[in-house]
């Protein structure tokens, strides 16, 4: 739905001198919308877009935060990702993977890791997470033996230049 642009309350001055002043370069496209609606420079949001170099959807967002909140909402973001400090598996469950993957059995794969989390403790993980805490975090590595052919033999075929030096050993 089409959404009038909103009025923009602060004066074009002390707009241009945060601009200037701004050294944050996801906060600087925003306050030079604000500069170039407050100065008449573009009267739609595709202009403004295509003045800034983004998509018009992501104009009107932040002209939503500004009629919504004002230059304080429009000039914060949330950092992507979870929280800082915050862990996917408790400490104590933490140690007990990392004393699992010590010893000699461990586990063959990132699935397995999964089904004894959900197993023993009750936490369900994706795949994605297992394999970054096993990885990564705890730096090992989950090896599985390669499946091979039923047909092939795993005896070592003697090439024509070994069996002659064989039966020259023998003789």
């Amino acid at each position: 739905m089409y959404q009038p642009f909103p009025t923009i309350t602060e004066d074009l001055e002390t707009l241009q001198d945060r601009l200037r002043r701004e050294r944050n370069p996801k906060l600087k496209p925003r306050l030079h919308l604000l500069v170039l609606l407050k100065s008449g420079q573009v009267t739609t949001r595709g202009q403004a877009a295509a003045h800034l170099a983004l998509h018009r959807n992501t104009v009107g967002t932040w002209l939503r935060a500004y009629r919504e909140g004002g230059l304080a909402t429009v000039l914060t973001y949330k950092e992507p990702g979870a929280p800082a400090g915050q862990k996917s598996l408790p400490p104590a469950v933490f140690d007990r993977l990392k004393e699992r993957l010590n010893t000699p059995t461990g586990f063959a794969s990132y699935l397995e890791v999964q089904q004894w989390l959900r197993n023993e403790y009750g936490i369900v993980l994706g795949y994605k997470t297992v394999h970054g805490i096993v990885h990564y975090q705890l730096g090992a590595k989950l090896k599985r033996p390669r499946p091979r052919h039923a047909k092939k033999t795993p005896l070592r075929r003697l090439t024509s230049f070994n069996s002659s030096t064989a039966a020259l050993a023998r003789s």
